[in-house]
């Protein structure tokens, strides 16, 4: 058999690609506990989330209260299981919990600023906002105890969230920019090595991100030329629109997660139908509830999170009870030269972010 050299940039441009050939995919559906509000998934399928007893963890059987107070707030798990949040209220003081103790994140903040860390990565560097008395907004990232102000796309302070943090240290949010109609409407970013990069709109003046992949993919929503609310991926320098759904026309859509091999997840929203999640995978927007084994009557209707093992983390309903719902792959994986590839790749970028070498990732066109 003849064997093939693969190049650091001919991964890259695989790993870069959205489209991942897939086969129709078969999820089974687990219900978290009623009460449980989660927020976020790590690489092994734990969860973070809010009960009335604060920030918790559940990882697949039981629910672990992480004792910090009814007022606590999870919004982050990485693969160690550390996780990232408020305390004091949803919007209070950003703290970072590994390890069995919790610590203070971000900036120090008075009795007139308020935020909460959004973001975390494995490596236990921080993202998020704070928010001033005057009601400006702040994004900043902590890496390990040293604070970056990200400031704004604009010439002067208006406000700017993060949401998202890679393996990379690359930065994702939302941000006041040059040229808006409104001191408060908003640009996705970028921040990496000390810049903020505006990623632009899809024709509507409005865009925010809300995850980035360890490649620097981007996903969010942005508003388009009509004015309807939909789902993007950013990746290779450019933004575009993920769908629509099966031909109908949006009333609002957004893309919440990415992966590392491009699988998207997200909700989208129609005049004659109700919510839905949906799964991009393979270059095509799906209704997530297709692939759902059953499901005897509940709708998926939003999907927050997806990991690299295609675990997928949402909300699911049936008439008026909803319930957190982590769906788990029962069949159908990459076709397999295809996942071998994409696997191949993630170890040699992990190899070379341990040993210290860069891997270059496609910036923002200006």
């Amino acid at each position: 058999m003849a064997l093939r050299k693969i190049t650091i940039g001919s991964l890259l441009a695989l790993l870069a690609c959205p489209v991942v050939a897939l086969a129709e995919p078969v999820y089974s559906m687990s219900f978290l506990l009623a009460g449980f509000d989660a927020k976020a998934m790590n690489s092994s399928g734990r969860i973070v989330g809010n009960t009335r007893d604060g920030a918790s963890i559940w990882d697949g059987a039981s629910l672990l209260n992480l004792g910090l107070g009814a007022s606590s707030y999870g919004y982050a798990i990485n693969s160690h299981g550390d996780v990232a949040g408020a305390l004091n209220g949803s919007y209070g003081q950003p703290f970072l919990y590994t390890a069995g103790a919790v610590r203070h994140a971000g900036p120090v903040l008075d009795e007139f600023q308020s935020g909460r860390a959004s973001g975390l990565n494995d490596m236990g560097q921080v993202a998020g906002e704070y928010a001033t008395f005057g009601g400006d907004q702040h994004a900043w990232v902590d890496a390990n105890g040293t604070i970056h102000r990200l400031g704004t796309l604009r010439n002067w302070e208006t406000w700017s969230i993060a949401t998202a943090i890679n393996n990379r240290g690359q930065t994702v949010g939302s941000s006041t920019y040059e040229g808006a109609d409104s001191p408060w409407t908003g640009h996705a970013f970028l921040y990496q090595n000390g810049t903020m990069h505006d990623l632009g709109d899809l024709g509507g003046g409005d865009s925010g991100a809300n995850d980035i992949n360890d490649l620097g993919q981007v996903v969010g929503w942005s508003h388009d030329e009509t004015g309807d609310m939909v789902p993007f991926l950013y990746t290779g320098g450019s933004m575009r629109s993920l769908g629509p759904l099966d031909g109908h026309d949006y009333v609002g859509g957004e893309a919440r997660a990415i992966n590392n091999v491009g699988m998207v997840v997200g909700w989208s929203q129609y005049w004659e139908d109700q919510r839905t999640a949906f799964l991009y995978a393979g270059g095509k927007l799906n209704n997530l509830n297709q692939f759902v084994d059953g499901a005897d009557g509940w709708w998926v209707v939003e999907a927050y999170d997806i990991n690299d093992a295609q675990q997928i983390l949402g909300k699911a309903c049936r008439l008026d009870e909803c319930l957190s719902v982590r769906l788990d792959l029962v069949s159908a994986v990459p076709e397999p030269g295809t996942y071998a590839m994409l696997a191949a790749g993630l170890v040699l970028l992990a190899g070379r972010r341990r040993t210290g070498t860069s891997v270059p990732i496609a910036m923002p066109n200006h």
